[in-house]
């Protein structure tokens, strides 16, 4: 009997272990989530000082949350590739799902935030659509705000799991983030659709309301096109403000709605650094080894 016990127990050690494959994933995870946030932490950031031509380029600012946390995350996750390649798969361990759990911080930080951006481009669009006869921008409205609660509620059940379920967490506010970018879309549409005279409404119609959420791939970047070039007639012709305060708020800084518009596609917009770029110029190779090395023996004053 107590050696069947001893049997089961190791067998349950070795499986838990971590190996080559189940590193070569978390690995792969890592990469594909700091490529994500990335763009959404570059685009949160503040703007850098503009250039101006036959200038040379001033000092960049990296003194915000934002970067000094994809830096740390992004520097975890190399201490592990590094350990990974060398075979030390212990503490290669270590350091990715210490990255992993860094991520995990970032990821959630950008959910509220953007939670918040959202709010604001759909309550400022309410009033004059609500108030109209236009069934169109009311249904856009209403998608958006539909994806807004379902941002709403992937915080809440991440917040609410168990502290270490990184990957689960990850996946959660990851695809909460993706659906409060196409919650903007809709409250951006419904800003657009709702200013559009009559006889050019055709233009911004779906067969389907779905569609809109639904968008194939190849049909993304004529999307972003048209809606950019949209938004940019009515900023030029005042039928909308470019910066939109958050109602309620006066203190808080006011969203660019072209600069909204980038994020909701993926883009860096301008004026703003590739934080991951920036934080892999500074990477340190001697990390890893400081990181696990063997603290130094105490020293005592001789007597």
């Amino acid at each position: 009997m107590f050696v069947a016990l001893a049997s089961v127990h190791i067998s349950h050690l070795t499986a838990v272990s971590p190996d080559q494959t189940n590193l070569g994933i978390l690995i792969q995870e890592n990469k594909e989530n700091l490529d994500f946030i990335n763009t959404c932490v570059s685009n949160l950031a503040p703007l850098q000082a503009e250039e101006k031509p036959g200038t040379p380029e001033g000092p960049k600012n990296f003194d915000f949350d934002y970067f000094k946390m994809i830096k740390s995350a992004n520097q975890t996750d190399f201490n592990g590739n590094l350990w990974y390649l060398q075979g030390n798969y212990s503490f290669a361990f270590r350091q990715l799902r210490g990255a992993q759990g860094e991520l995990k911080d970032i990821f959630e930080k950008v959910l509220i935030k953007y939670i918040e951006d959202t709010k604001t481009l759909l309550e400022t669009a309410a009033p004059s659509i609500i108030r109209s006869n236009d069934e169109i921008a009311k249904s856009l409205l209403r998608y958006g705000f539909r994806d807004l609660r379902v941002g709403e509620d992937h915080l809440t059940i991440g917040q609410n799991a168990s502290p270490y379920q990184y990957r689960y967490k990850l996946k959660l506010y990851g695809e909460g983030i993706s659906n409060l970018r196409r919650a903007k879309r809709f409250a951006i549409l419904a800003m657009i659709y709702s200013k559009t005279p009559i006889d050019e409404k055709a233009e911004y119609q779906y067969k389907n309301m779905d569609e809109a959420k639904e968008a194939k791939s190849e049909e993304k970047q004529r999307g972003y096109d048209k809606v950019r070039e949209a938004l940019i007639i009515m900023i030029e012709n005042k039928k909308l403000d470019r910066m939109v305060k958050t109602p309620g708020n006066p203190d808080a800084r006011p969203l660019d709605l072209l600069e909204q518009h980038d994020d909701n596609y993926g883009i860096i917009t301008s004026r703003r650094l590739d934080l991951l770029h920036e934080a892999n110029l500074m990477i340190k190779e001697t990390e890893a080894a400081k990181r696990e090395s063997t603290p130094e023996p105490p020293k005592f004053d001789k007597q």
